[in-house]
């Protein structure tokens, strides 16, 4: 079967991860462990880490993540495609930047009840 426009869908919850190799002194301002993992709605630990480091944006979620290496396996624009709920807010025009940027066509729902998921990558090493 030749690889053509759509052949792939996925649903899923998006998320836009925030990913930079932080000082230590960041995880002990926010009483964070190494090789650990948090639920937080705090905005201080996303001010501070976008506010001062060089910050890679990725287009993340579970689902989307296995859409995006499918979509490099496949190597055809579009082949895959993906959809979940956003917040009407700038993170959700950078997810759809950068997912689109990996040839992943993408077809969010806007909310404006809820904002976009973010999930803060600290990386020490």
């Amino acid at each position: 079967m030749a690889v053509q426009e759509g052949m792939l869908l996925g649903m899923g919850n998006p998320l836009l991860d925030i990913s930079a190799t932080v000082k230590p002194e960041l995880l002990t301002k926010h009483n964070l462990k190494s090789n650990d993992a948090i639920l937080t709605e705090d905005e201080a630990i996303f001010n501070d880490l976008t506010g001062g480091y060089s910050v890679d944006y990725i287009a993340g979620g579970a689902t989307q993540n296995s859409i995006r290496v499918a979509q490099w396996v496949l190597g055809v624009k579009n082949a895959t495609s993906y959809f979940g709920c956003v917040g009407k807010d700038d993170y959700s025009k950078t997810l759809e930047n950068k997912a689109k940027e990996a040839g992943v066509n993408v077809q969010y729902q806007l909310s404006d009840e809820y904002p976009t998921g973010r999930c803060a990558v600290l990386i020490t090493g």
